[in-house]
């Protein structure tokens, strides 16, 4: 009894009441017994939806290049490839590239499903595909916030941690960035956080839909989904539930997994997609150089790692999440379980351009609210002692990693507004241009195929394969059809033979100036040539 009232005397001079651990309660029980932990509401939904939007604004409303490129363009030709499995699945089409070939080029078969009612949208509405397909990615960047919010209140967070780490997805620069890109980034990071929060409210069936819909927003989601599953599987063995439901938590991941690879099974005659055999696969001299870009491109690159500084509310974050038990411990973990399976998936040159980066961007979903909810407990301790001291070393660690920010996202919102037009320069201006003077019924061979698809109406082949699987897998009637293309426009660092060939001629240039898309490669001019003489034997 002594012992008992010793036990209740320490915990009030500590100022808390002892309640259980907050993943062994039911999560509505838990917020009763935490009242100061209530759920967000309708007008914090709303406050992150305004600064999405504000920061989107910012983005697609710079004028760096002197133009409107970065409202009605994209950053990457690689948009316009989802844009074009959106538009043939739109027209129930399935995922076909040029019409009537169905093809394993979708790196993001999810993404391009999502797409589809912004190309309906544009459809109805007689309007650019751009707009539609920016608001779509800016809506998955928002669920991306609510996911982090939801799932800090179900680990016992209050309202400060919930609202600033879904605040911290808004305003990272990259992630700026990529919500208005017409890339799948943000949906992989949304539907990996929407997973955890499902295992935090014990929704162990849902948390599997989720990671297996991550799978499919991109490949290397695969590493967090197994984790996922791992935990799931974990806490239903601990709770000694039936064999049935635990199945049944594996089940849409499963699916998932077996349903795509089937479709490319069946469609290529192999079990991954042509990005796999394209782009795929590193050995340990890459791999090391991956993970060396890890620390010395991708986090530098976050204004708040840039100088070191930002390390230190982050380690407090990290350490405040991990003490919520195995939720928090796996959410610590997950970036650095992703950012081990790209490394180890494919060669990446430099992660400066936002081509390479985007691979690695998906973990700052769960880097940017460790370092926001480090900053907040970091303001809260200062806030409860009321000295000068530690008041001081707060603000002064806190300003230091946020003062870099709003420099950083006016950089970002340049290179973006650059991006965009260096592709309406190159790629949408020569994809114009092919439509109105090459023929009707030839074929294009070229090495960028989004825009060239998307805007004309002939047939486009390939060359890299990731849209021809044919011909990346050897067939011999794809090589001969190459062998006899009358049209290329390409990139003439690709094929430099080609500009003193006498059997071809050049019929058209696109030029861009301050190329930003790749800082080293020479990709400023993108050339048409004509086949004037036969092919040799």
């Amino acid at each position: 009894m002594r012992r008992r009232k010793r036990k209740r005397a320490s915990s009030a001079r500590a100022g808390r009441t002892p309640q259980p651990a907050r993943e062994e309660v039911d999560p509505g029980q838990a917020a009763k017994a935490a009242p100061d932990r209530a759920p967000l509401g309708w007008r914090w939904l709303g406050v992150f939806v305004v600064v999405h939007l504000a920061t989107a604004l910012w983005f697609v409303l710079d004028r760096s290049p002197g133009t409107t490129a970065a409202m009605s363009g994209f950053p990457l030709d690689d948009a316009w490839i989802h844009m074009v499995y959106a538009r043939s699945l739109s027209l129930l089409q399935g995922f076909a590239y040029n019409p009537g070939q169905a093809e394993t080029g979708s790196t993001s078969p999810l993404w391009a499903i999502v797409l589809v009612p912004a190309t309906w949208t544009a459809r109805l509405l007689h309007v650019g595909v751009v707009i539609p397909a920016k608001i779509t990615t800016i809506l998955t960047s928002v669920g991306a916030s609510v996911a982090t919010a939801r799932l800090l209140r179900g680990m016992g967070f209050a309202t400060a941690s919930q609202l600033a780490a879904g605040l911290a997805i808004a305003v990272e620069p990259w992630l700026a960035f990529a919500q208005v890109s017409g890339m799948e980034v943000m949906l992989a990071g949304a539907l990996a956080v929407w997973a955890l929060s499902e295992i935090a409210y014990g929704r162990y069936f849902l948390a599997g839909i989720a990671a297996g819909l991550a799978s499919l927003a991109r490949p290397e989601m695969a590493v967090l989904a197994v984790s996922v599953l791992a935990l799931a599987e974990w806490r239903l063995h601990l709770a000694d539930s039936s064999l049935m439901s635990r199945l049944a938590v594996l089940l849409p991941s499963a699916a998932a997994a077996v349903g795509w690879l089937t479709y490319c099974l069946v469609v290529s005659g192999y079990p991954f997609p042509s990005t796999f055999y394209v782009k795929g696969g590193t050995g340990q001299a890459q791999l090391i150089h991956n993970i060396g870009l890890i620390f010395t491109e991708i986090l530098p690159a976050s204004p708040w790692f840039a100088h070191g500084i930002g390390v230190v509310p982050w380690a407090i974050g990290a350490v405040t999440i991990w003490s919520r038990g195995s939720t928090g411990r796996l959410f610590v973990l997950s970036p650095w379980l992703f950012f081990l399976g790209v490394a180890a998936s494919r060669p990446v040159v430099s992660a400066w351009a936002f081509y390479f980066h985007r691979y690695f961007l998906p973990a700052q979903v769960f880097l940017a609210p460790t370092f926001a909810t480090g900053v907040v407990a970091s303001i809260d301790w200062a806030w409860k002692r009321r000295r000068p001291g530690p008041t001081i070393v707060a603000a002064a660690v806190v300003l230091a990693a946020l003062i870099p920010l709003p420099s950083a996202l006016a950089e970002r919102a340049h290179r973006f507004a650059w991006n965009c037009q260096n592709i309406e320069d190159l790629d949408v201006g020569t994809a114009v241009w092919l439509r109105d003077h090459v023929p009707a019924g030839e074929s294009i061979a070229v090495n960028d195929a989004g825009a060239a698809r998307y805007f004309g109406g002939h047939r486009i082949l390939d060359i890299v394969g990731l849209n021809h699987h044919r011909l990346l897998h050897g067939d011999s009637a794809a090589a001969a059809e190459m062998a006899h293309v009358r049209y290329a426009s390409i990139f003439p660092s690709l094929i430099p033979e080609l500009e003193d060939d006498p059997a071809w001629q050049v019929i058209h240039r696109a030029r861009t100036q301050h190329l930003t898309i790749c800082k080293t490669c020479q990709q400023s001019e993108i050339v048409t040539y004509r086949r004037v003489l036969p092919p040799r034997r």
